[in-house]
């Protein structure tokens, strides 16, 4: 088994903590809320349906600044640039907090389906297959006369086939 997976906490557009997390078989990597990464959860890749538990780690720091080059001249002296008077602070209003995929689903409970359309198609199902049963029997002996093995299925259920000549 390999290194443990290692994610990283992040700041996102939208101002709420976040994790990445990575995929150990496929490498996907995504960007999960943390309040739904709990200690000891597993997850589910989307992309290989790989299961693991993730595990937090520090996030990486700023770089460090580069060292400037030895050098035996000392530094130039900087002058401050004046500064321009900062404007007053507007009221902004606050960012919206994006919801993940399963606050948006709890948020909105599916509805009990009221099965109108459900006892509808029944009904319609039942009337089609009587329609054909009836028809099967009305038109019986152009049925045996079009298909000769139909005649043992009819003599199955009982119902010989009328001959056209007792018709008339």
């Amino acid at each position: 088994m390999g290194p443990p997976i290692i994610a990283t906490r992040r700041r996102v557009e939208h101002d709420a903590e976040y994790m990445r997390i990575i995929c150990p078989s496929c490498s996907a990597t995504y960007d999960v809320p943390d309040s739904l990464v709990t200690p000891g959860r597993i997850v589910r890749c989307a992309r290989c349906r790989n299961e693991w538990t993730p595990v937090q780690g520090i996030s990486p720091g700023p770089p460090a600044a580069p060292e400037p080059p030895d050098s035996h001249e000392p530094p130039p002296a900087e002058e401050p640039a004046p500064r321009a008077p900062e404007p007053p602070p507007t009221e902004e209003p606050a960012p919206e907090v994006r919801q993940s995929a399963m606050d948006r689903l709890s948020a909105h409970p599916a509805r009990p389906a009221t099965g109108t359309g459900l006892r509808i198609a029944w009904a319609a199902s039942l009337v089609a297959i009587l329609a054909l049963a009836g028809a099967a029997y009305a038109w019986r002996a152009q049925v045996v006369a079009a298909w000769p093995p139909s005649a043992r299925a009819y003599a199955l259920f009982g119902v010989q086939p009328v001959s056209q000549a007792s018709r008339q």
